[in-house]
């Protein structure tokens, strides 16, 4: 565990070019769901996006870590070939599998947080690591799910999957994650999602402190709303 964390210490070490100190980052923070809850119709992806204070162009990336076939497979044998989708592209999936997207901020964040998720999203276009819904047994560098994929920037041992831990849920538990890097949670910069190309989805707009149970999950799956 050691090792990981050294490894994310090193490539933060220097924030992006390291930031002029009126530059800005967000966050944007997105869930989808099917009603009822099915865990394999479920999926986390964000988008990060810098404003530099020069007026230089902004830049915008996103991560949304799926097989690639598209399918999501709650049970599979294997890792397979993953993807890092569009916020664009995800939004199509998402209408095709009648998901309801659910979106967290935009929130200003810190430059570091910036930087982990950017080099993230670089380590996913490698090609080196795997898709795979139900990863627990797989260490982070084989094979991630969408929401590890997100988290592995500050906790890499957080692996657990269950049937109703996906969704909705990983929202507000990444809010929680990330909380030393959002600044001011309760502050959401609404311009950013016209940045993002989203200004126009309907998209149902969560708070900081949404943060779903398990249980309303298993609620949602048992046809309980």
């Amino acid at each position: 565990m050691n090792g990981v964390l050294l490894v994310i210490a090193v490539a933060c070490a220097t924030v992006p070019d390291a930031a002029a100190a009126d530059d800005a980052y967000y966050l944007t923070l997105f869930t989808a769901e099917a009603t009822p809850y099915r865990p394999e119709k479920t999926h986390t992806f964000l988008a990060i996006t810098k404003v530099p204070g020069d007026g230089g162009a902004v830049e915008n990336r996103e991560m949304s870590w799926l097989p690639a076939t598209l399918k999501v497979r709650g049970v599979a044998l294997r890792p397979e070939t993953g993807v890092n989708l569009s916020v664009a592209e995800t939004l199509k999936v998402c209408r095709r599998e009648n998901m309801r997207v659910s979106v967290w901020g935009p929130f200003q964040i810190k430059a570091e947080l910036y930087c982990r998720l950017s080099n993230q999203i670089d380590r996913l276009g490698e090609g080196k690591i795997k898709y795979k819904g139900t990863d627990n047994l797989y260490p982070s560098p084989v094979a991630m799910n969408c929401y590890h994929a997100i988290w592995n920037v500050s906790h890499p041992m957080r692996k657990f999957v269950g049937p109703f831990t996906s969704g909705d849920t990983t929202g507000g538990k990444t809010v929680h994650l990330f909380r030393e890097w959002i600044i001011c949670p309760k502050t959401t910069h609404d311009d950013i999602l016209k940045v993002v190309g989203v200004d126009q989805e309907p998209l149902v707009r969560r708070s900081h402190d949404y943060w779903p149970t398990h249980a309303a999950a298993l609620r949602s799956f048992l046809g309980r709303y």
